[in-house]
């Protein structure tokens, strides 16, 4: 399965040193060029292993033309998330998009891109066995600054049985 990402899920595994759960549930990310333009223009603690993680695993691919059917889907997304759900839609079947903005993904499912956000592919990780506790990465996640709703933290705590 190919996984494309928008910049917010990979900014927030690496503000709490994850950004292997990528490599190790997907090999390699796919990433358009705006979100690679995004992710260089961080400078916190985490610009280190997002550097790392570019030049490892997480690549950047060309976002082909969408069809005008499409354009009216995208045209309420800012630039990163467009082209994060264009290239996801390009790229056909197998493929995973991961994007937390509610409007990103409500336009790939419109289109038909299966998507997951962060606590999804935390879930995953679980299920794989390379984490243990789902919970205690939320709240690292969250004192790290990256925004998560107590809704959406209390179903994923509940499908993670913790």
């Amino acid at each position: 399965m190919i996984l494309v990402s928008n910049t917010g899920p990979i900014i927030g595994l690496a503000k709490i040193g994850r950004l292997d759960l990528l490599k190790d549930l997907f090999g390699e990310v796919l990433i358009p060029s705006f979100v690679h333009k995004e992710l260089f223009g961080k400078v916190g603690s985490e610009a280190v292993m997002i550097e790392e993680g570019l030049s490892n695993f997480i690549n950047v691919a060309e976002v082909t033309a969408t069809e005008q059917s499409v354009e009216p889907v995208l045209s309420e997304l800012d630039e990163g998330e467009r082209q994060a759900v264009a290239l996801a839609l390009g790229l056909g079947e197998d493929v995973l998009l991961l994007i937390d903005d509610r409007a990103g993904r409500q336009a790939a499912r419109k289109l038909g891109v299966p998507v997951t956000g962060l606590l999804g592919l935390l879930l995953l990780a679980k299920e794989k066995g390379l984490v243990n506790r789902v919970g205690l990465m939320i709240e690292e996640l969250r004192e790290a600054g990256y925004w998560l709703s107590d809704e959406v933290v209390e179903v994923a705590k509940k499908l993670a049985g913790e």
